[in-house]
């Protein structure tokens, strides 16, 4: 007897084949037949779910977005206080590209395609917006607190925050050997989530008129 096919199962199996794929030879590199030897199905099924190469490597920069997107929709940030609602988003931001390495891999792909393909995603810079707006509500209700400096810029603040949580990550070979240290131990990795919260909330507390700040304990819930 046949088994049944199970589309959903068929197509996230490809996808997470054909992520690797891109991410080890590039778009221009990725053969589809390998991934259709790799899943052990045809290249007409991939075809029929994607249509493309192109295709198909839009479905899974899109789910590479959608993954982060969908994962912060957990903190809930439009109701914590400031303090905590940012330190919340930084650990997150920083455990997030810790744990999902393929997803790097794929937006540095992207980027060393300028961005070609992303474009075509409108709808993934929309998914992007409510989060900028939280960042900025946070802030401006620091600001009016005391507790944070003033005309702090969301985007720039979101940038900075990205940049620190995945520069480690990308660059860990070269910065290893030449720092001699090695940036894939653990201990090390911990003392750079420390070092990435505080760098980023000491620019926030920096000119606050506040300094009378609220003990959120922090550490200890997240140790």
């Amino acid at each position: 007897m046949s088994r049944k096919r199970n589309p959903a199962k068929s197509k996230a199996k490809i996808l997470q084949i054909g992520a690797a794929e891109f991410c080890s030879h590039g778009y221009s590199g990725a053969r589809i037949e390998r991934i259709a030897k790799k899943c052990k199905c045809s290249m007409r099924m991939i075809y029929h779910y994607f249509g493309n190469k192109e295709g198909l490597y839009l479905a899974i920069l899109e789910a590479a977005y959608l993954r982060i997107r969908n994962e912060e929709k957990s903190l809930d940030l439009s109701t914590a206080e400031p303090i905590e609602g940012i330190r919340q988003l930084i650990e997150f931001t920083y455990h997030f590209f810790e744990s999902n390495h393929d997803v790097l891999a794929i937006i540095s792909e992207e980027n060393s395609l300028r961005g070609r393909f992303l474009r075509k995603h409108a709808h993934v810079k929309a998914m992007t917006v409510p989060l900028i707006e939280s960042i900025r509500t946070l802030l401006e209700q620091g600001n009016r607190l005391g507790y944070f400096r003033p005309n702090v810029d969301p985007v720039q603040f979101y940038v900075s925050l990205v940049a620190l949580s995945q520069i480690h990550i990308l660059h860990r070979h070269t910065l290893s050997i030449i720092t001699s240290k090695d940036m894939s131990n653990t201990s090390w990795q911990e003392q750079r989530r420390l070092h990435v919260r505080d760098v980023l909330m000491d620019h926030l507390f920096a000119g606050a008129q506040n300094l009378a700040r609220p003990n959120l304990q922090f550490e200890k819930q997240n140790a």
